[in-house]
């Protein structure tokens, strides 16, 4: 699925349900990956009007902004999405805000350091090594693969247990609210980018 086609099913989405957050979050990201930053603003901000902690969008938003050259509301922006990061243990959404706010030559706002989190119930506990993608935990490893291929080898290598269970229940709402047959291609295709996205994987 081309640009336009992305942006052209989440705009009609979000026209059918105002408050669909991912659908918004689809719309604005797709905006954001073609480069169309001031179409992708209202997208984003209505993201964090829907929910105040979607770090990943203050990123996004930030960098958006920064690119219209609305630098003071991108640092603030910025340095608030760092801080919603930090205390929620989202790792690559805070590195990757961290990278923007050093890119402009601004300090990291200080934080209070997060509670320890407590280790998941698994056979395999801590693994030299493994630290989840999503969460940051040091433990938790899924036991074996969810899948084959490489994805599945990503997500075995870097995803807790917690934040499995976690998409097979957000997995569960992009195929609904998507509409998705994951049969076709093209709708497994869009189903694994909100599950990477969401896993926060390397792509």
């Amino acid at each position: 699925m081309d640009a336009e086609e992305r942006i052209s099913q989440f705009k009609t989405m979000t026209e059918a349900d105002p408050d669909n957050e991912m659908g918004h979050f689809s719309l604005g990201k797709a905006y954001y990956d073609a480069g169309r930053f001031a179409e992708a603003e209202p997208s984003l901000r209505r993201v964090l009007e829907l929910n105040q902690t979607h770090s990943k969008t203050y990123q996004l938003l930030g960098h958006a902004l920064l690119e219209l050259g609305q630098r003071d509301e991108a640092i603030t922006t910025l340095k608030h999405g760092y801080k919603i990061a930090s205390e929620r243990g989202d790792v690559m959404p805070r590195d990757g805000i961290a990278q923007l706010l050093s890119e402009a030559g601004e300090t990291l706002p200080q934080v209070a350091a997060p509670a320890e989190a407590p280790a998941a119930s698994t056979p395999q506990g801590d693994i030299a090594g493994f630290q989840c993608s999503r969460c940051g935990r040091p433990n938790g490893k899924l036991p074996q693969r969810p899948f084959k291929g490489e994805l599945g080898e990503k997500i075995w290598a870097g995803v807790c247990g917690e934040c499995w269970r976690e998409w097979i229940g957000m997995g569960t709402k992009v195929i609904n609210e998507l509409g998705l047959q994951l049969a076709d291609p093209k709708a497994q295709a869009i189903y694994d980018e909100h599950m990477i996205e969401f896993l926060q994987l390397p792509s």
